[in-house]
């Protein structure tokens, strides 16, 4: 990792997924991003969860293209670990799956991941790292549904590098569906109460989407 970030300061390297994906599934882009490789390509064709943090990482500068890597990162210094507590609170305006106007009313939980990059016990190396959090379900309601009890402490190795996915979920009797999504990196939050806008599986909020949000207080 160390030489391969050296390498980037100075050079260009691309990364893409293998050609042996031909379902055009995608190779998580946290462990390219935390190597300071300036071109991470990815299959648009498939909104997985490496796209959907991949849209997160270029909201933040307007979606421009081009985000500025943090110096801890260029620098290959250590990055301080922290320790975040988030608390779901509610939810307002969720939408059908895929924004559907008719059927049955839903039934929502929160998954949210933190993708993180870590140093292992044993040698050193640097590896990808997924933790995940769900809360239980809200039965039908998609207009207001309310978390008493949702709470989760997270720690994150490389806050310059980690991301955040939070995931509307509707729980079903044979296959829950995802309803909306957002992705927000760790050095983009901020303390306090917060409305996240949730995004549809093409990233956008048009339609049904528009109005849908996520209620949270975040703790460091």
């Amino acid at each position: 990792a160390k030489l391969w970030r050296e390498y980037n300061v100075a050079h260009m390297t691309r990364t893409y997924p293998a050609g042996t994906r031909v379902d055009a599934s995608n190779n998580n882009p946290i462990v390219a991003w935390a190597m300071v490789c300036q071109l991470v390509a990815l299959n648009f064709q498939t909104s997985d969860a490496p796209l959907i943090l991949n849209d997160g990482m270029f909201k933040q500068c307007g979606g421009c293209g081009y985000v500025q890597k943090p110096k801890s990162v260029m620098s290959g210094m250590s990055p301080d670990k922290k320790s975040i507590r988030i608390q779901v609170l509610s939810a307002q305006c969720l939408p059908k799956p895929n924004g559907v106007k008719t059927g049955e009313t839903i039934d929502p939980y929160i998954q949210i991941d933190l993708h993180d990059v870590r140093v292992s016990a044993n040698g050193g190396k640097e590896e990808y790292h997924n933790s995940s959090f769900t809360t239980s379900c809200v039965d039908n309601n998609g207009f207001c549904p309310v978390w008493k009890d949702a709470k989760t402490e997270l720690e994150v190795s490389n806050p310059d590098v980690a991301m955040l996915l939070f995931k509307i979920v509707d729980e079903d009797w044979d296959l829950d569906d995802m309803i909306a999504s957002c992705a927000i990196p760790v050095s983009q939050l901020r303390k306090g109460y917060r409305s996240v806008p949730l995004y549809n599986h093409n990233g956008t909020r048009s339609g049904a989407f528009q109005s849908a949000t996520l209620l949270l207080k975040i703790e460091y």
